[in-house]
């Protein structure tokens, strides 16, 4: 593979992409390659530096994205060198899909879309080469993710068929339900929806720590019960979307910023459905205060979304709230 064509998109559908590697086992290296090999303490300090900037990943870090972009040149430049024997290989293939999807999610919270994607299929062909299954999946389902968010659900659908296809982890399949349920609410499939859903509960039940891959670690109960509540809201019930929401509110690690960002918008919503407009209000603030520490541009776009909506009510919190954003966000 040459540097080029690692993270260049291909012609390729992303179904296509889900279908062929669905259908293919990871495949080892073939043969030893001669000359000078990868240091083995240069490899280990790669797979350390990987996991601390997954973890950096997930807060408000403005640098992590540099980071991470070095450290998959690196990765990049040292497969390409074709200097390592096949268990080598397969390390340095784990450790750029690892980077490369950790760099994917910044830029899609940038809304640098095609970027964002490019990155994912680097990961899905990288975790392949390095015959991490879950980690293939689940570059695949944030592709799908991402295209149910473009407004692109029924391809979303068949990219986490053939995901959770190859997938050996309960968490990696309880995300791609999630994913799917989301998917399915847009293409106005309720069956297909509480179906999705409730396969993500009992996928997630089913969970061990010890088991799981650290792609996925983060996958609790607060993200399937505030998706659910999302879902439902969308499907037209806003009594249970709000109490699923809250659930998963009240479960979140604080230190999520984003994900809180997201879901007191969610939240939000529901309220002005029930015509609440304080609540809408005090949850709308808090999440745009959530979304700009966060940095991540996708969320404060959410948030100030649906404050745009708002522009012509009158009530007092939400003019309060139209105010407050302006000055926040002028800043």
């Amino acid at each position: 593979m040459d540097r080029r064509s690692f993270l260049v998109l291909s012609s390729s559908t992303l179904v296509e992409i889900a279908a062929e590697w669905a259908r293919v086992e990871p495949r080892h290296l073939s043969q030893a390659l001669g000359g000078q090999r990868v240091d083995q303490e240069l490899l280990q300090w790669l797979e350390q530096r990987s996991g601390e900037l997954r973890t950096l990943a997930a807060g408000p870090h403005p640098q992590v994205s540099g980071l991470i972009d070095a450290h998959l040149n690196t990765a990049i430049d040292l497969i390409t060198q074709d200097r390592y024997a096949p268990a080598v290989g397969r390390r340095l293939h784990a450790v750029a899909a690892d980077l490369a999807h950790c760099a994917a999610w910044l830029r899609f919270d940038a809304d640098r879309h095609a970027d964002a994607q490019r990155h994912w299929q680097a990961a899905v062909h990288a975790a392949h080469q390095a015959g991490d299954r879950d980690l293939s999946a689940v570059a695949l389902s944030d592709l799908a993710y991402q295209a149910t968010w473009l407004s692109r659900p029924a391809e979303a659908v068949q990219v986490l068929e053939h995901a959770r296809s190859r997938t050996h982890s309960p968490a990696a399949r309880s995300l791609l339900d999630v994913r799917r349920a989301r998917a399915c609410v847009v293409l106005q499939d309720h069956h297909g929806t509480g179906r999705a859903l409730a396969s993500a509960e009992t996928e997630l039940e089913q969970m061990h720590p010890q088991d799981t891959p650290p792609v996925v670690s983060w996958i609790s109960m607060a993200d399937v019960s505030a998706d659910a509540g999302r879902c439902w809201l969308d499907l037209g019930d806003p009594g249970r979307a709000d109490a699923a929401i809250g659930a998963g509110l009240n479960e979140l690690n604080p230190r999520r910023s984003r994900t809180k960002a997201v879901f007191l918008t969610y939240r939000a919503e529901g309220s002005l459905h029930g015509r609440d407009a304080a609540a809408a209000a005090t949850d709308a603030r808090t999440a745009l205060d959530a979304a700009l520490g966060s940095g991540a541009a996708r969320c404060v776009d959410l948030v100030s979304a649906l404050i745009h909506r708002l522009e012509n009510r009158t009530e007092k919190p939400i003019v309060e709230l139209r105010e407050y954003a302006r000055a926040r966000l002028a800043g």
